[in-house]
């Protein structure tokens, strides 16, 4: 994107333009100067999504009152080329507000099949997971037959969307509370789909898990056990990539099933700062060493995890990745990393005492305090 571009400026006045331009060319009744006039007065101070709402509502008042025809008349407008000249950056939003109508007005359920037709359609050009999840509580069977129907489509895009769209924890959405408290009928969809030839539909299935792992970690491990007997490297990677959060967790199972159990035989020896005060924006670097005490080979899955000081007073952990590593008999290995308190937007510091503690195949060894000031 171009220097000093705003995402929420892939609205823009251009776009509209273009969009009346290609609705009229399937409707010639369209009011192009009215729909135009209508958002680019309002579109400056609005968000992101708060601009997709008003191009939304605004193809709701300017098209023909009866949903079939107004339907019919977008989905033929997004045949068209949509000649956009920052087509880059636009990056497929232009027809998020055509799939937000699609999830606002199409909820009767007399509209509802042309609606998951119009949702199928659309998710090949710009995903339909945020739009398919108000059918999703509204009529679960019957969408549910859908996403099962879809599980063979021969468009990857639409074989993503049941996957995607039925994650119970998708970010930048409202949760599938049925399906946090039992995601079995989510479970059934995802069996279908272990073995996509696609990743970009496995890296969903894995996501979809790992949201599934926060509050039922037991039922994702042990669906995870059984895909294990698949001989099947892209299954084998979903398995990996849907772990990630009880591997972070330590969870028991999770490690044994990829190889890495908790009964290890080693110490962790030697964990030290370079220096027991770190200035804010500053960096620190800590070190240790492991050594062995098997006279056979281990694989180790090592972590480390920072307890930073928060706004209350307490610490709080969070785990990093730090290395996958077989370690041989009675061998050691030694580490160095640096960790940045550079100011980020994803991570407010505070100033008091922190610690760094070593986990190794879900077990922890050792802690080290610093203080940033």
């Amino acid at each position: 994107m171009k220097k000093g571009f705003l995402f929420k400026d892939v609205y823009n006045n251009q776009l509209v333009g273009n969009m009346a331009s290609n609705i009229v060319k399937s409707w010639g009744e369209f009011n192009t100067s009215s729909f135009v006039n209508a958002i680019i007065s309002k579109l400056k101070p609005l968000s992101l999504s708060e601009r997709s709402q008003l191009i939304c509502t605004e193809l709701f008042n300017h098209l023909p009152a009866s949903y079939p025809k107004a339907l019919a008349i977008l989905i033929n407008s997004i045949t068209e080329e949509n000649n956009t000249t920052d087509k880059k950056e636009i990056e497929g939003f232009y027809y998020m507000p055509i799939a937000s109508y699609v999830s606002q007005f199409g909820l009767q359920k007399e509209d509802f099949h042309l609606s998951m037709k119009a949702l199928k359609e659309i998710t090949k050009i710009f995903t339909s997971e945020f739009a398919i999840r108000p059918f999703i509580r509204k009529y679960p069977e019957e969408t549910l037959e859908y996403l099962h129907l879809w599980t063979t489509d021969e468009n990857a895009h639409v074989r993503r969307l049941v996957s995607e769209g039925s994650r119970p924890k998708l970010p930048w959405a409202s949760p599938l509370k049925e399906f946090q408290k039992d995601p079995s009928p989510v479970l059934k969809l995802l069996e279908k789909l272990k073995e996509d030839d696609e990743l970009y539909v496995r890296r969903s299935v894995a996501n979809n898990l790992n949201d599934i792992a926060k509050d039922h970690p037991d039922l994702v491990i042990k669906t995870l056990t059984r895909w294990n007997k698949t001989n099947n490297k892209g299954t084998q990677w979903i398995i990996g990539h849907a772990s990630r959060t009880l591997l972070k967790q330590g969870h028991p199972k999770a490690l044994e099933l990829l190889g890495f159990p908790q009964n290890v035989q080693i110490t962790v020896n030697n964990l030290n700062v370079n220096t027991p005060t770190c200035q804010l924006g500053n960096e620190i670097e800590f070190s240790f060493e492991i050594q062995s005490s098997s006279a056979d080979k281990q694989n180790l899955m090592i972590d480390f995890i920072v307890h930073y000081m928060k706004a209350n007073g307490r610490t709080a952990p969070k785990v990093f990745k730090l290395s996958k590593k077989s370690i041989p008999a009675n061998g050691n290995i030694c580490f160095k990393k640096k960790i940045s308190f550079r100011p980020i937007t994803t991570r407010k510091y505070y100033f008091g005492q922190h610690e760094i503690e070593i986990q190794i195949n879900g077990r922890r060894y050792g802690k080290v305090s610093f203080a940033v000031k």
